[in-house]
């Protein structure tokens, strides 16, 4: 294997798909002809979501089937009443769903919610509605008993009469109407309410947001976007990015040895001090060679990966230059929220009414003194297992979702690269590669989804047990299933980069996903010590966006707001969270898209590598001295055997180029 590649993770040189990629005859990636690939995961998927709208059909009551009942949602979400019925739900009182509750906290089912407050109107046990309604004495009585409630004036909130406080009412309140009838001694009829008033703290937060919605939104989404291309541009200034890695990796460098050298001497002062014992300072001392033997392995670390860590200086910038030239990719994440949005709603629907089509049976206990029911709900077999495969479903629709923007930005940001005139590139390369996304690859993104939809089902699983375990008491079983969860975590991990880097490969060469993949392991393996200096400078790259773009956005809206918003303000802090938290979630959004563009813009350049002679390579910019850097020290200190060098012509063949 030639000296460009990171030979200690190569793996096996003569393993038929660890070959280096051969080249294509094409001046544009747009050239290359493709086909649909992974067509009967397309049709796979199709399947799996239709039977999930067939077992929706059947929860839902429009197919019957002996196997699944139908199910009401109501009999999750509704009140009891003072019988053990559910409001809505159960025989008896399905025509009355709200639920309205007496001083006693026992509730009674009724068709509406008293809008106003009324001393002479009143809900009863359905015993005692008929004797309340015909003397008002009697009706008192009964509120005395707990078994009836005056009007009180009330909001639904998932079908439970809330009551709120009615400020129409006179001064004289209740107290004078009940005292009438009733020993006001001998009960206990509620005076307040849980409504707030228009100066509660809640309200005026609430408030203060409304007024300054225009703030949050033109803050938080507009402001944090221009601020993350202006992010991209400074990262393109040159010497800023070297600067600011350079500075970083020295500095820690700088730490380890001082720290080694401190402890050292402090070792040296407790070995002179009669105040400490031996194993004292020989603690210290032992510390201190451990810190000095790591800034030795550190030094070692940052002399072999120097040319690695340019290389992904390089990348990063051509990136940023990417994103740049296609600025619409940055919205693809809102295009994905958005199909997950509309997949949630039927598939929520799905399961609620799933959640309802158990047994439901109320139980009554007593909690200091007061009778309290509530519902507990059995599942059979077959809904568990109707509860797997939604699971499942939910699972790989929204990997789908996920795989699908990673293929759109890597085809955007792949065909950016392989253009000889990456001027010609822009928006409408996402255009293009959303369509081709779609038409020629889906299934390539439904196959990758698929594993990762498997592997978190298994994880399900296996977490169901482990609860399971936990209320046996079974340690032995605990630790088995902890240590086989841990390793489907790792195994999710490693599937999820190496579908990113399988998605990549499909968006350079058109390949299926298993040829995707075996290509992208082996690319991997080929290029181990180059990748991992890229994800590190990258990692931090990301991470310091995430955090410099919010911040800056933050100050300016508090600039804005303290100084000319203020008199309108009740307080500045309930604008600045919600700008705050729009603001990350764009950023998180932008730095995806990002990260995603690095990772390409990485694979892209060893792609051109193994595909091109130096002189037909697509790369330019930094990316292009970079290479000329790495090809001069790598030729410097390259020793070639006496034997090949009898053989050897004057023009080096492809497969022996000392790159980086």
């Amino acid at each position: 294997m030639s000296g460009d590649n990171d030979k200690a993770g190569g793996g096996d040189e003569n393993h038929p798909d660890n070959k280096k990629l051969s080249g294509e005859n094409w001046t544009s990636l747009r050239e290359k002809k493709r086909g649909c690939t992974d067509c009967l995961c397309v049709l796979l998927f199709i399947a799996a979501m239709f039977a999930m709208t067939i077992l929706g059909f059947i929860v839902t009551g429009v197919i019957e089937s002996d196997k699944l009942d139908k199910g009401d949602p109501n009999l999750l979400t509704n009140g009891i009443d003072y019988d053990g019925r559910i409001c809505g739900a159960t025989s008896g009182v399905k025509s009355r769903k709200n639920a309205y509750y007496m001083a006693t906290g026992a509730a009674v089912c009724v068709k509406r919610c008293p809008g106003d407050t009324d001393y002479t109107k009143f809900v009863c046990y359905d015993d005692n509605q008929a004797s309340a309604d015909g003397d008002e004495a009697t009706a008192w009585g009964l509120v005395g008993d707990g078994k009836c409630m005056y009007h009180v004036k009330t909001k639904a909130y998932l079908n439970r009469c809330i009551w709120v406080e009615d400020k129409s009412l006179p001064d004289a309140n209740i107290t004078s109407v009940a005292g009438e009838y009733v020993d006001l001694t001998s009960i206990s009829i509620p005076t307040s309410y849980t409504d707030p008033d228009d100066d509660n703290v809640f309200t005026r937060f609430f408030a203060d947001v409304m007024e300054q919605q225009e703030v949050i939104f033109g803050f938080g989404i507009g402001l944090t976007l221009f601020l993350a291309f202006l992010y991209l541009y400074f990262l393109r200034i040159p010497g800023v990015l070297f600067t600011m890695i350079w500075s970083i990796l020295i500095g820690i460098l700088v730490l380890l040895f001082v720290g080694s050298v401190m402890l050292w001497s402090l070792s040296v002062d407790w070995e002179d001090s009669d105040d400490r014992t031996k194993n004292e300072w020989m603690s210290m001392r032992v510390f201190a060679i451990i810190g000095i033997v790591l800034t030795v392995l550190y030094l070692c670390f940052l002399c072999v990966m120097r040319s690695r860590i340019m290389l992904a200086l390089g990348i990063i910038k051509e990136a940023a230059r990417a994103l740049a030239a296609m600025p619409v990719l940055v919205f693809m994440p809102v295009i994905q929220s958005l199909g997950i949005v509309i997949f949630l709603v039927p598939w929520t629907i799905y399961c609620l009414y799933l959640a309802s089509s158990g047994d439901v049976d109320v139980r009554t206990e007593s909690v200091n003194g007061n009778d309290v029911q509530y519902k507990v709900i059995t599942y059979n077999m077959n809904i568990r297992y109707a509860f797997l495969y939604l699971l499942f479903c939910w699972f790989w629709a929204s990997q789908l979702i996920v795989a699908f923007g990673e293929l759109v930005s890597a085809l955007s940001i792949s065909c950016w690269y392989f253009t000889r005139d990456k001027k010609s590139e822009g928006n409408t390369t996402v255009i293009w590669s959303f369509k081709t996304a779609l038409f020629k690859h889906f299934g390539t993104v439904a196959y990758g989804s698929l594993v990762i939809a498997i592997i978190k089902t298994i994880r399900a699983v296996i977490a169901y047990f482990q609860k399971k375990a936990k209320k046996s008491g079974n340690k032995l079983l605990q630790y088995i299933l902890c240590m086989i969860q841990c390793c489907m975590w790792c195994l999710e991990k490693c599937m999820k980069f190496l579908n990113k880097n399988a998605y990549i490969q499909t968006a350079i060469h058109g390949f299926s996903f298993c040829k995707a993949a075996r290509s992208a392991f082996f690319l991997i393996a080929r290029n181990i010590l180059r990748i991992m200096a890229v994800s590190f400078v990258g990692d931090f790259v990301l991470l310091l966006g995430k955090v410099f773009v919010p911040l800056v956005t933050l100050f300016l809206t508090y600039l804005v707001l303290a100084y000319s918003e203020s008199d309108n303000l009740a307080n500045l802090i309930p604008t600045m969270i919600f700008t705050g938290i729009l603001s990350y979630f764009v950023t998180s959004m932008f730095v995806g898209v990002f990260g995603m563009a690095i990772s390409t813009i990485l694979v892209c350049y060893i792609s051109d590598e193994e595909m091109f002679p130096p002189e037909d390579r697509f790369c330019d910019g930094p990316l292009k001295g970079a290479i000329k850097k790495s090809q001069q020290a790598a030729s410097d200190t390259q020793v070639v055997p006496e034997e090949a060098t009898e053989i050897k012509d004057d023009k080096p063949k492809e497969n022996e180029e000392v790159l980086l």
